[in-house]
C-alpha cells in the first residue's frame, strides 16, 4: 500500500509501466487484486492535475476477507493526497463473535443521559404497578434491569459535537458527488465549496485537538504515573483461543464449534461433584475446635436486614469500569437506578430475602465466563483461570455478606492463613520463612566452620513443601462447605444463600466472542466473585488445622516457636522435620482431598532445604514415593521463589536473582528513556514504574551494599541523561518542599520497608512481642546471632554487635534491621536508664574514647559486659567497679585494668546516660528496660517512636528531616516549592527554570571549569563577553536582555526590571511581579515561556549555528502565551 507515484491502470499490453519493471507489474497482476477496484477517485491533487496515484492491494487468497473500504478528502494545507482506508478481518478464521453486551459506563457522566433515564424510569412507574400484580419482588427486579438495559441500547448519545457531525455529512456529500462524476458534471460546480468547508473544519478540529493535547499533557503528562504508563505501554492484544485439544483423541481442534465444546465439557466436568467419603469428612470436621464457633451476637450480626442506602454507599466505592455480568449493566449506571426512590421499597425486599430467604432474581444465577490464559501450553484447557462475570447488582449482595463474614471470621481463621484477612499482610509469611532459613543456615555453618561435628550427625534436615492444588476454587465441594459453615457456627439461613448464590447457577463461556452453551455450576467457588476468598480460607481451614492439631507433627523447630506451615489462600508451605512427617502430612492430603474433592498436584510441589544443604541423600526415597524428583538447595543456580520473595541461599543464587531484576529495570528504563521528561516526569517514572518493582520483595529480601549500589547506579544513569551538568543525587532525593525532587532513595526506602519488623520489637514488652510469630522469631534470631539475652541490645548499640559462633555470614535479616535502626536520628545522652538496664549493657556501651584521647581499648572489651567489672550496690542503688582484687577479672587479663585506668585518668570517659547510676539513687524500677532509650529517638514532628505508626512514610520522612538543604535551594521557601510543583508548564519551561535555581545551567564558565580540555574559552559564545556565567546565559547577555525588555514592553508592567524578574525566578516568589497586560494568563507564566524560549534559542545557536535573533524569539513568545491562552480556555471554545 502507498504511494506508487504511478497510475497502475495506464500499464502496457505487455505488463510494463515506464517506470516500473515487468516483474513487479506481473507480481501485481497474477497474485494481487486493488480493494477498491473501480470504486475509486482521483487520489491525488495539484493545481489543475490530478489522478489515482494511491492504492492499496490485497493478496488473492484474502481479498474475502477484505469487509469495505473508504476514501477521505484530506485539506491541501496537510497533504496533496487524499486517504484510503479499508477493514480487513485480520488472522481469524472463526471470526470474533459479539461477546456480551455491556452499556458504557461514562454514559453516567453524561447530565443528559442522566435526565433522559430519569424521565424513563418515571415513565416505568405504571408498567411495574400492572406487573406487580403477577410476579415475585425478584421478577420485578429483573424486569426494571432488563428494561433499563433496553432503552440504553436504544439511547442514542450524542457524543460527537457539532464540528464533527457536519465533516461526517460534507465527506459523505463529497464522495456521493464524485460517484456521479461522469453522468451529473453540473453537480461538480459546488465541490470547490464543498472542499472549502471541508479543509475549514478538517482545521478547527486539529487546532481543538492540538490544544486539548497540550493542555492535558501539562497536567497530567508528568504527574500522573498512570497516564504515563498508558503512554508507552500499549494495552496486550486480547488472546483469543485459536486451538484446544481434545482430551479424548488429543487432536488440535481450531474451529469454533469445537473449540467451544471442548471447554463446555471441560467445565461441565470440573464443576460436576464427586462423591464424598463420610469417614473422611467427619474426621476433617473434627480438626475444628469447639471453641471455633460464632456466639449468638457474632451470628445476628451476619443476619441484620441490608438498607439500600449500604447498598448505595458499596456501589459507590465499588472499582470503577469494571465488567459487568450478563446484563450488561456497569455500577456507575445500577446506581443511578437504585437511587430511584420509588425503587426503594422493592430493592430492599429482594436483598433481604436473599440473605433470609436465600430467594434471588433469575439473572443473580447467571453469569460469563472469560478464560484468562495463565502459563504452559494454551492448547490445554487446564492451563486457563476461569474469571466468572456476575451481575453488578448480584455482586453488590456478595460483597455486603463477604463484608460481616470478614468482620467475624477473623477469629475462626487461624493466624497462620494470611489471604485476605484485614489487618493480616502477605510479607509476614515470607518474613517467617526467610528468618527460619538464616537459623537453619546458621546452625550448619556453625557445625562447619567450627568442624565440631564433622559427620553433621546432631543437625537437622528439615525440608520445605509448596504445596500445589489443581483448579482450588473450583473444586470446592459445596456439600462439604456447607458442612464446614455449619461446625463454624454460621447460621443456617446464611448457609443456605451461600449454597444457591454457590451452586444453582448456570454459566456461559465466552471463547472469542462467542457465547456457550449454559454450563451448570454444581461445586466450586466463582473466581471474581467477592464472597469466594473468605469462604475458601473456611472450606481449607480444616486442612490447616488438621497439620496445626497433630501432635505427631513437628514441623520447623525456632526457639520455643514451633512452625509447620505457612498459608496465604491456597498456596500452602509445610515445614518437614522427618520422614514421619512427610507421612502424616500425605495423610491429611487424602483425608481432605476424599472430604472436599480438592486435588494436590504432586509433580508441580516444590521442594527446598530449609538451610540450603544438598539433603536428598536423606530424602530420595520419601520424596520420590510423592512423584517429587527434586529438592532445591545452594546447589542451584537460581533461587526458589515464595508468594513473590525470592528464597536466596547462596551467593550465586543472589547473582542470579540480581541479574535478572537488573534486566527487567534496564528494559523499563529503555522504554522511558528515549521520551522528553522534565525533572519532574523523570522523578515519577522512577518511583512510580520503575523502581516499584522493588518495593515488593525489598519488605522481606535483604541484599547487599554493592546490590544497592547497582540499583542507585541505574537509577542516576536515569535521572543524569540529557542533564548536564548533573543534578546531585541528594538534590534528587531531598523533599519536595525543599526543593528536591523527591526520588526515593532506594536504600532508605528498603530500610523504610523494614521499619514494619523494626517497630514491634523496639517499642513493644517482651510478652506482647514473644505473642506475635514474626516479632518472636525476631526477637529470638537476633539474641541467637548477638549472644545477648535482650535483642534491644544490639539494635540499640552498633559497638556491641557481633556474630556469635560464626566466622563470616552473609547478608541478613538482622544486618538489614541494623541498617533501619541506624538510619533513625537519635541521642541518648539524656536517657534516664535504671541500674538494673545499666548492668545488663555491653560494657562498650557505657564508656566512649574522647577525640583527644590515644588509649587503644583492648580487643577483649567487645566480649564483656558492664556485670563484668560492675557490681551492684543494693542497700544504695548505684553500681560501681569491682574491687581490682577480685578473681573474676582475671579471665579478662588486663583488660578490667586498662579500662580502669583509663575512666580514672580521663583518656575514657562514661557515656552521659550511664554516670547517673554510678551514684546512690532512690529505687524506682528495678527491672531491666530498653524504653528510656527508645524513646529518644527523634521522629519527623517530634513523634515519639512508642506512638509513631510503623509505616515506610513515617520513617522517610523522620531520615530526611534531618538532611540538610544545599545553599542554592534556600532562597525558595516551602510554599514557593508547593505553588511550583502545582503549576502545569511544559518538560523544557519546568527543566531550565529548576536548572537554573538549582546551579545547573551549562555555562561556558560552568564547563570550562569541569573540562578545560574540550571547553578552552569560558566566553559567551553568543556576544563573546568573557566569564559566562549562568545569570549571563539567560539575562546579561546583550541579545538576552532586548529579548527580556521586549517582554517587559509587550507583557508586563513597564516599570519592571530584569533584576526584578531574575530575583522573583530564583526565589519563585512573583508578588512583586502581578501585573499582565494579556488576559487569561498569569505574568510569572510569562517570564516561564521566556525563560524556555531563550534557552531554545540559545541550545539551537550553540549545536545548530542559527543565529540568536531577539525579533524572532519575541515571535516565538507571543506565539507561546497565545497557545498557552486558548489551551486554558480550551472548553470555552468547544
Amino acid at each position: 500500500m502507498g504511494d506508487f507515484n504511478y497510475q497502475y491502470k495506464d500499464r502496457r499490453v505487455d505488463g510494463t509501466l515506464t517506470s516500473a519493471p515487468v516483474e513487479w507489474t506481473d507480481l501485481l497482476d497474477d497474485y494481487f487484486i486493488d480493494v477498491f477496484g473501480e470504486d475509486k477517485h482521483n487520489t491525488w491533487h495539484s493545481g489543475n492535475n490530478s489522478g489515482i496515484l494511491d492504492y492499496i492491494f490485497c493478496s488473492s487468497n484474502a481479498h474475502h476477507l477484505v469487509t469495505s473500504t473508504n476514501q477521505q478528502y484530506l485539506s491541501p494545507a496537510w497533504t496533496d493526497h487524499e486517504l484510503l482506508g479499508f477493514s480487513f478481518r485480520y488472522q481469524d478464521a472463526n471470526g470474533r463473535g459479539p461477546g456480551n453486551w455491556k452499556a458504557n459506563p461514562f454514559l453516567a457522566c453524561n447530565k443528559t443521559f442522566r435526565k433522559a433515564l430519569a424521565e424513563f424510569l418515571i415513565d416505568s412507574e405504571a408498567r411495574l404497578a400492572e406487573i406487580k400484580r403477577f410476579s415475585t419482588p425478584q421478577q420485578q427486579w429483573d424486569w426494571i434491569k432488563a428494561e433499563v438495559k433496553m432503552f440504553i441500547k436504544q439511547y442514542q448519545m450524542e457524543d460527537l459535537n457539532w464540528r464533527k457531525q457536519q465533516l461526517h455529512r460534507l465527506l459523505s456529500k463529497r464522495n456521493k458527488m464524485m460517484r456521479h462524476k461522469k453522468t451529473r458534471g453540473l453537480v461538480f460546480q459546488g465541490l470547490d465549496t464543498v472542499n472549502q468547508q471541508i479543509q475549514s473544519l478538517q482545521h478547527s478540529l486539529a487546532e481543538i485537538e492540538i490544544l486539548k493535547a497540550g493542555k492535558f499533557w501539562r497536567e497530567h503528562g508528568e504527574k500522573s504515573p498512570g497516564f504515563l504508563k498508558r503512554s508507552v505501554v500499549s494495552r496486550e492484544n486480547r488472546r483469543s483461543i485459536v486451538e484446544l485439544r481434545n482430551p479424548t483423541t488429543g487432536d488440535l481442534c481450531q474451529d469454533q464449534p469445537s473449540i467451544s465444546n471442548i471447554a463446555t465439557n471441560f467445565y461441565t466436568s470440573l464443576f460436576t461433584p464427586e462423591a464424598l467419603d463420610s469417614t473422611s469428612l467427619s474426621v476433617i470436621i473434627r480438626n475444628i475446635p469447639g471453641h471455633l464457633k460464632l456466639n449468638s451476637e457474632q451470628q445476628e450480626s451476619l443476619m441484620m436486614p441490608i438498607d439500600v442506602e449500604e447498598l448505595l454507599t458499596d456501589s459507590k466505592q465499588t472499582r470503577r469500569l469494571s465488567s459487568p455480568g450478563p446484563d450488561g449493566l456497569p455500577y456507575e449506571i445500577l446506581y443511578l437506578v437504585m437511587k430511584f426512590p420509588p425503587f426503594h421499597d422493592l430493592i430492599q425486599l429482594v436483598y433481604n430475602e436473599a440473605l433470609k430467604k436465600g430467594k434471588f432474581p433469575p439473572s443473580w444465577n447467571e453469569s460469563v465466563m472469560c478464560l484468562l490464559y495463565k502459563k504452559g501450553d494454551p492448547a490445554e484447557m487446564k492451563n486457563y483461570r476461569p474469571l466468572s462475570l456476575a451481575n453488578s447488582d448480584y455482586k453488590l449482595f456478595t460483597r455486603n455478606i463477604n463484608r460481616r463474614i470478614m468482620e467475624v471470621s477473623s477469629n475462626l481463621i487461624s493466624r497462620h492463613q494470611l489471604g485476605f484477612i484485614p489487618g493480616r499482610f502477605i510479607a509476614e509469611n515470607g518474613m517467617i520463612c526467610q528468618l527460619l532459613m538464616e537459623d537453619a543456615q546458621r546452625k550448619w555453618s556453625i557445625a562447619e566452620q567450627q568442624e565440631n561435628d564433622p559427620s553433621f550427625n546432631t543437625l537437622d534436615y528439615d525440608i520445605g513443601l509448596l504445596l500445589d492444588q489443581e483448579k482450588a476454587y473450583d473444586r470446592v465441594n459445596l456439600e462439604y462447605l456447607r458442612k464446614v459453615l455449619g461446625k463454624f457456627g454460621f447460621p443456617r439461613p446464611i448457609i443456605k444463600c451461600i449454597s444457591k448464590l454457590m451452586g444453582d447457577n448456570l454459566i456461559r463461556i465466552n471463547i472469542n466472542g462467542h457465547l456457550s452453551t449454559e454450563v451448570a455450576k454444581l461445586r466450586g467457588l466463582k473466581q471474581g466473585d467477592p464472597l469466594s476468598p473468605v469462604l475458601y480460607n473456611l472450606a481449607f481451614e480444616p486442612f490447616l488445622l488438621a497439620i496445626l492439631h497433630d501432635r505427631q507433627f513437628q514441623g520447623y523447630l525456632m526457639g520455643t516457636a514451633r512452625t509447620k506451615l505457612l498459608c496465604y489462600a491456597d498456596d500452602a508451605l509445610v515445614f518437614i522435620h522427618d520422614s514421619n512427617d512427610l507421612t502424616r502430612l500425605q495423610l491429611h492430603m487424602a483425608r481432605y482431598c476424599a472430604a472436599s474433592n480438592a486435588k494436590f498436584n504432586n509433580a508441580k510441589v516444590e521442594a527446598f532445604s530449609v538451610s540450603g544443604r544438598d539433603t536428598w541423600d536423606m530424602w530420595d526415597g520419601p520424596l520420590s514415593q510423592m512423584g517429587i524428583t527434586h529438592l532445591h538447595s545452594v546447589e542451584d543456580d537460581e533461587p526458589l521463589t515464595y508468594l513473590g520473595f525470592p528464597l536466596v541461599q547462596s551467593r550465586i543464587q543472589r547473582v542470579h536473582f540480581m541479574g535478572a531484576l537488573v534486566t527487567k529495570i534496564k528494559t523499563a528504563i529503555q522504554i522511558h528513556s528515549g521520551r522528553s521528561l522534565s525533572v519532574v516526569g523523570k522523578a515519577t517514572v522512577l518511583n512510580s514504574l520503575l523502581l516499584s518493582k522493588l518495593w515488593y520483595i525489598l519488605r522481606v529480601t535483604p541484599l547487599t551494599q554493592a546490590d544497592f549500589k547497582q540499583l542507585r547506579s541505574l537509577a542516576i544513569q536515569f535521572l543524569r541523561r540529557n542533564i548536564f551538568p548533573v543534578i546531585p543525587w541528594k538534590v534528587w532525593t531531598l523533599p519536595k518542599d525543599k526543593g528536591g525532587l523527591g526520588v526515593v532513595d532506594i536504600q532508605i526506602q528498603a530500610s523504610a520497608l523494614y521499619f514494619r519488623w523494626l517497630h514491634p520489637i523496639l517499642v513493644q514488652d517482651q510478652d506482647v512481642i514473644d505473642s506475635h510469630p514474626v516479632s518472636y522469631l525476631l526477637s529470638y534470631h537476633i539474641r541467637n546471632v548477638n549472644g545477648y539475652p535482650h535483642h534491644q541490645i544490639p539494635l540499640l548499640f552498633p559497638s556491641a554487635r557481633r556474630t556469635k559462633g560464626l566466622k563470616k555470614q552473609r547478608t541478613g535479616t538482622v544486618d538489614m534491621l541494623y541498617r533501619t535502626v541506624d538510619y533513625l536520628p537519635k541521642s541518648f545522652d539524656a536517657a534516664p536508664i535504671n541500674s538494673a538496664t545499666a548492668m545488663a549493657l555491653p560494657l562498650q556501651a557505657a564508656f566512649y574514647v574522647p577525640p583527644s584521647s590515644s588509649l587503644v581499648v583492648p580487643l577483649k572489651v567487645k566480649e564483656m559486659m558492664v556485670s563484668d567489672v560492675f557490681q551492684y550496690d543494693a542497700r544504695l542503688n548505684f553500681v560501681h567497679w569491682r574491687d581490682t582484687r577480685d578473681p573474676s577479672l582475671l579471665r579478662w587479663k588486663r583488660a578490667p585494668s586498662t579500662v580502669f585506668r583509663g575512666l580514672a585518668s580521663g583518656t575514657l570517659k562514661f557515656q552521659p546516660y550511664f554516670l547517673p547510676v554510678c551514684n546512690p539513687a532512690p529505687v524506682v524500677d528495678p527491672g531491666v528496660s530498653f524504653a528510656p532509650l527508645v524513646d529518644q529517638f527523634c521522629l519527623h514532628d517530634g513523634q515519639s517512636l512508642r506512638n509513631a505508626q510503623a509505616s515506610a512514610k513515617t520513617f522517610r520522612l523522620s531520615v530526611l528531616s534531618s538532611v540538610e538543604q544545599p545553599l542554592v535551594l534556600q532562597n525558595v521557601s516551602a510554599a514557593n516549592w508547593k505553588f511550583f510543583w502545582s503549576l502545569s508548564l511544559t518538560y523544557i519551561q519546568r527543566n531550565v527554570i529548576y536548572r537554573f535555581i538549582a546551579g545547573c545551567i551549562p555555562s561556558r564558565s560552568r564547563l570550562h571549569y569541569m573540562m578545560p580540555a574540550f571547553f578552552e574559552s569560558h566566553n559567551c559564545p553568543v556576544c563573546l563577553s568573557p566569564n559566562e556565567t549562568a545569570s549571563h546565559l539567560l539575562f546579561d547577555c546583550p541579545s538576552k536582555e532586548k529579548v527580556w525588555q521586549g517582554v517587559i514592553f509587550e507583557f508586563l508592567w513597564p516599570t519592571t526590571s530584569i533584576t526584578d524578574i531574575k530575583e522573583a525566578l530564583l526565589s519563585l516568589d512573583f508578588s512583586d511581579i502581578w501585573y499582565s497586560q494579556v488576559k487569561g494568563i498569569h505574568p510569572y507564566r510569562i517570564l516561564l515561556i521566556t525563560l524556555s524560549q531563550i534557552w531554545l534559542a540559545h541550545m539551537r545557536f550553540v549545536f545548530d549555528g542559527t543565529i540568536f535573533v531577539p525579533e524572532a524569539i519575541l515571535v516565538h513568545i507571543h506565539s507561546t502565551v497565545r497557545q498557552t491562552v486558548d489551551e486554558d480556555q480550551i472548553h470555552s471554545l468547544l
